[in-house]
């Protein structure tokens, strides 16, 4: 491996701002020192670049003047007002050091004399220069300049107080030359500047790499979803990020630096960016929409600095948690059926559809009534991906499948640590994964009691509650329901809530069994014997055959219909099937008789009781469900039943 080292160059501009050009008087020592600053060591292995540029500026365009540049370099009063009147880029002050006061007032005494003088200036340019006077052997007062205006008349007073000659800047010392007195310019010497020049690196660097902060800070914020704003005690905005001018529907433009009040409209969120409480999800309206809003205070050595708001437009929430919800969970949570592919040619189905269509359009609770294997799962995920929800998950449950706590679990969800075995940051329930979208509780009339009860409160408040928690989570779910049972008759017999059934049945939809459809088995025969998982797809199928199988009452309905038709595609491979062929394997007046032939009745015949048949295929597939039932002919809901009937471990 081969170890590089990067360079990064970095390029600082510096802006010498003077009042006339050629201030710096010897432009090779200029130039010198400008040579030594840039070859000055650099750590964190960057090469340092500098662009010196000098501005001449008269006096009166200070405050007007607009530069783009990392650092600014001037001297006295220039150096005040520039610090005033430009917040944004750092101004480094060249020093009048002692050594060029003394230099100048030697010059002036070998012109002069002894004459009194005058040092007029800014007070970082001649503080102290009194105490030079017993050194240089002559009188020196001297007059602190505040602003350029006041030059000449600090002129006059030094005349009157006896003054003959001035120490000062330009325009001061050309006045006092106009009105007779003796003038000395304050030079700026080789060491100054130098110095100067020093400092300007340092703080150009120090700048930089601050203003990289900020921008990495402001980037952040830009492209957080929540909206933030701080304010200091004055309430002036020091941060104001993308997203809170999105959500608070704010023109672009610049607002650092400018009043909350001028930005935010009257109202009770401006009044809390402004008082002294914090908040912790405070819902606050603001002109059209609701806002959470968390508010702390800023800090700087346990001193309040100002606020920071951080809030967002619950809408805006609401949709984003719905994206999330639907990436992370919707596997497995999708629908495959719509109601075109429902295959019929009566008019009881073609009504039933109808009907189905119409609660489609609506929010209300369904109860779908129908008999094992009449399609209640097909008609609910149609009619789901008929409605508004359809682009939002569907979550289907069968009810008979779980035991009773198992069953808690999954519909409602559990924190950490709710139970033994519980999942390390616990677990969501369907309820929750079905928000925005339909949930369909299958057999729901073989629930329990106590279940009935949390489910009713869900279908009254529309929230729940994790096992183990105390926190209620909002949820927005559709609920179909289905049942093969007399929930009426269970009412009656107190089997079940009276109030949970008519909160269920708003919407009441009964599919009929196959038996009052018979004119649709021939289609459906066709549809099963083609698509079978095993047959090929050109297996045949004699019209008298298909008569036969109309004749039939198909207790288990379509879906014995379509396993019965899958084990004619697997033993007539490549073969015409007849009459004949449908006698032999035809089944007997219920689904559960159908896996009760050749090899299982020879089982059975020698002794194997319905309940060690069950166990046995368990075993012989691993406990898979779906293979169970498979081999056994039946449905899943059928074995879950038997399963339950005689109190079958299924690990």
């Amino acid at each position: 491996m081969i170890l590089m080292s990067l360079e990064v160059i970095v390029l600082i501009q510096i802006k010498l701002v003077v009042p006339i050009k050629g201030y710096i008087t010897d432009a090779f020592e200029r130039f010198e020192n400008f040579i030594l600053l840039e070859e000055m060591e650099n750590k964190n292995n960057e090469s340092v670049k500098f662009e010196l540029e000098e501005v001449v500026v008269a006096a009166d365009q200070i405050g007007k003047l607009k530069l783009d540049a990392d650092v600014i370099i001037s001297r006295g009063l220039v150096t005040k007002l520039l610090k005033e009147s430009n917040e944004n880029i750092p101004v480094v002050d060249i020093p009048v050091q002692g050594i060029d006061l003394i230099r100048c007032l030697y010059d002036c005494k070998a012109r002069f004399g002894r004459k009194k003088v005058a040092v007029i200036g800014a007070s970082n340019m001649i503080y102290g220069v009194e105490n030079l006077a017993d050194i240089v052997d002559f009188p020196i007062q001297s007059y602190i300049l505040n602003d350029i205006e006041s030059s000449a008349s600090l002129v006059d007073l030094a005349a009157n107080d006896g003054c003959e000659v001035v120490l000062s800047g330009l325009s001061t010392c050309k006045y006092a030359d106009e009105i007779g007195l003796g003038a000395i310019l304050v030079e700026t010497g080789k060491e100054s500047f130098r110095q100067a020049l020093i400092e300007a690196k340092r703080v150009a660097l120090v700048s930089r790499r601050e203003q990289e902060k900020a921008e990495r800070y402001q980037t952040l914020l830009n492209y957080a979803y929540e909206g933030v704003i701080a304010v200091d005690l004055n309430g002036q905005v020091s941060v104001f990020n993308t997203a809170a001018r999105e959500i608070l529907s704010i023109s672009k433009g610049s607002l650092i630096g400018n009043s909350i009040y001028d930005i935010v409209k009257q109202g009770k969120f401006r009044n809390m960016l402004l008082s002294d409480d914090e908040y912790q999800e405070d819902i606050v309206a603001y002109k059209s929409i609701q806002l959470s809003v968390k508010k702390v205070g800023v800090f700087l050595k346990s001193k309040k600095v100002g606020d920071m708001v951080a809030f967002q437009d619950i809408t805006g929430i609401q949709e984003m948690e719905g994206k999330i919800r639907k990436k992370i969970h919707l596997r497995g949570h999708v629908t495959k059926y719509t109601f075109d592919d429902i295959l019929f040619r009566s008019s009881e189905i073609k009504k039933t559809i109808e009907m189905a269509k119409r609660y489609s359009e609506v929010d209300s609770n369904i109860l779908i009534i129908g008999e094992t294997g009449t399609g209640k799962e097909i008609f609910a995920q149609s009619i789901h991906n008929q409605s508004k929800r359809k682009n939002n998950p569907f979550v289907a449950i069968n009810c008979a499948a779980l035991p009773e706590d198992l069953l808690e679990s999954e519909l409602f969800g559990y924190v950490e640590g709710a139970f033994t075995g519980a999942m390390k940051g616990g677990k969501p329930g369907f309820f929750e994964l079905a928000h925005r979208g339909t949930i369909f509780l299958d057999e729901i009339g073989e629930i329990s009691p106590k279940l009935q009860s949390r489910l009713l409160r869900v279908l009254q408040e529309r929230e729940i509650m994790r096992i183990g928690d105390d926190k209620v989570i909002p949820v927005d779910v559709r609920i179909i329901a289905a049942t093969n049972k007399n929930l009426i008759q269970m009412v009656k017999s107190t089997d079940f809530r009276e109030d949970l059934y008519y909160r269920l049945s708003v919407l009441d939809l009964v599919l009929p069994p196959l038996r009052e459809r018979r004119e649709d088995i021939p289609l459906l025969v066709n549809a099963f014997i083609q698509n079978g998982i095993s047959g090929p797809k050109h297996i045949m199928i004699t019209d008298a055959a298909k008569k036969k199988l109309s004749e039939e009452n198909w207790e288990g309905n379509v879906r014995q219909l379509q396993n019965f038709c899958e084990r004619l595609s697997v033993l007539y491979k490549d073969k015409i099937i007849d009459v004949y062929d449908i006698e032999k394997y035809f089944p007997n007046k219920s689904e559960e008789k159908i896996w009760l032939n050749q090899e299982v009745e020879g089982n059975l015949s020698h002794g194997v009781s319905e309940r060690e048949r069950i166990l046995q295929t368990l075993k012989e597939v691993n406990y898979n469900m779906g293979k169970a039932a498979s081999k056994l002919g039946i449905s899943r809901t059928t074995l879950w039943r038997k399963i339950k009937k005689w109190d079958i471990e299924t690990k």
